[in-house]
């Protein structure tokens, strides 16, 4: 049975995850349970002040609804043509921006989404400075007395096919997104090189919350499987991440790709559903239930089910690749293999069956449409003999090993 265990509040979580030894802590919750608080929470118990309260040593970064309202739009109003994404420089997570300079590396990620359509331009927004009494500042340059401009604000222009755009909702969601993980690569590689003097050496918790809300399946199982990678490549440091998400889709990739990843020590996870217990008497509790070893959705049916209907309608995309190869690594583990890969012996793809002997290039395959990202660059869908490839490996899958859905509605 599951084991759940039971707080009066969110400070008590907070206590519970700062105390534990695991690297990763992946918890579903519904919204509205309390995970955006959690991780503010998190951050006022961890960033401790120094000098009497005029400085603080930041030991968490944390991506939450928080994060996304550092950036907000000029619309440009009057004229409905100047229209940019903007954010303050002189904030924590400006200056960290500013810093580090990795605008090119943001625009890198970002278009691993959206391919290279989306073009975004960082530039900085200046203005007249102004001494304490607020009359112009002039610098005497030469002869001439120019004005001293300063700038508070970077702006991002955003443009498609040469002409200036403003995003989606959804694109801009990715855009904030790419910024995080741009910064949080940084701090892994520099963190896991001994000989590097990091500015991050105080960093010890990665608080992620809801990262990918509204976006399309594409991008949630895109941006799962990115992110495991990441948190994988943090072996060699002390870095622990807690990650909450309502989004069943992102949840359970994460959750099945964190499982099986030997990168990540078995002792190091942990995996919970949150929920939020009011009784008659309004008092509030707060309860974890450990779903280690079995994910909350049946994800494997669900899955099976994506799949058939992509490959029924003949609709098949590069992350129904990571789906069918979720599905395969899962199965392995079903059956006992040591590689997933071994799943695909014996299945059949246009007429030809796959042996130990073929297996190597479908398995480089699904290595180039779900951890190979620079593929995300060079091909905006697949070609049609990709797609054949695809659905008749999981036509020939579900023929050659026949699961009982009800049996695994009962046993997950």
């Amino acid at each position: 049975m599951a084991d759940d265990k039971v707080f009066n509040t969110l400070e008590d979580i907070a206590d519970e995850l700062i105390s534990s030894n695991k690297k990763v802590h992946l918890i579903y919750a519904f919204n509205a349970t309390g995970k955006t608080r959690l991780s503010t929470i998190l951050k006022d118990k961890l960033n401790i002040s120094e000098n009497d309260g005029e400085s603080k040593v930041k030991k968490i970064l944390y991506f939450n609804a928080f994060t996304e309202d550092l950036f907000t739009w000029e619309n440009d109003l009057e004229n409905d043509e100047d229209r940019y994404l903007k954010y303050d420089k002189r904030t924590f997570f400006g200056k960290f921006l500013e810093e580090q300079q990795q605008f090119e590396q943001v625009i890198i990620n970002f278009q691993k989404y959206v391919h290279n359509l989306i073009v975004p331009n960082f530039e900085d927004i200046e203005r007249q400075a102004n001494d304490s009494s607020g009359f112009p500042i002039f610098d005497i340059i030469g002869d001439q007395r120019v004005p001293r401009l300063i700038s508070d604000f970077k702006g991002i222009r955003f443009t498609l096919d040469g002409d200036s755009v403003k995003i989606s909702r959804g694109e801009e969601r990715i855009f904030v997104w790419s910024i995080f993980l741009t910064l949080l690569e940084l701090i892994i590689e520099e963190l896991s090189d001994p000989d590097i003097d990091s500015d991050f050496q105080d960093f010890k918790y990665i608080y992620i919350d809801d990262p990918i809300s509204s976006l399309d399946d594409n991008n949630t199982i895109d941006s799962a499987i990115f992110l495991k990678e990441i948190i994988a490549k943090s072996k060699h440091t002390d870095l622990k991440f807690i990650i909450s998400s309502h989004q069943p889709l992102f949840y359970n990739v994460l959750y099945n790709e964190i499982r099986f990843d030997r990168k990540i020590p078995n002792k190091k996870k942990s995996f919970y559903v949150m929920k939020k217990e009011v009784d008659k008497e309004d008092k509030v509790r707060y309860i974890l239930t450990d779903v280690e070893k079995d994910s909350p959705f049946g994800y494997h049916l669900k899955v099976r089910e994506v799949l058939r209907k992509a490959v029924d309608s003949g609709q098949v995309e590069k992350f129904h690749y990571a789906l069918f190869r979720n599905l395969s690594e899962k199965t392995a583990t079903f059956l006992g293999y040591s590689r997933w890969e071994d799943v695909l012996l014996g299945l059949e793809v246009a007429g030809e069956e796959i042996t130990k002997e073929n297996l190597e290039p479908y398995a480089q395959r699904f290595d180039l449409f779900t951890h190979n990202r620079q593929s995300d660059l060079e091909y905006r869908e697949l070609l049609e003999r990709e797609k054949n490839t695809l659905i008749d490996l999981f036509n020939s899958f579900e023929k050659k090993y026949k699961f009982n859905p009800k049996e695994e509605n009962e046993n997950g």
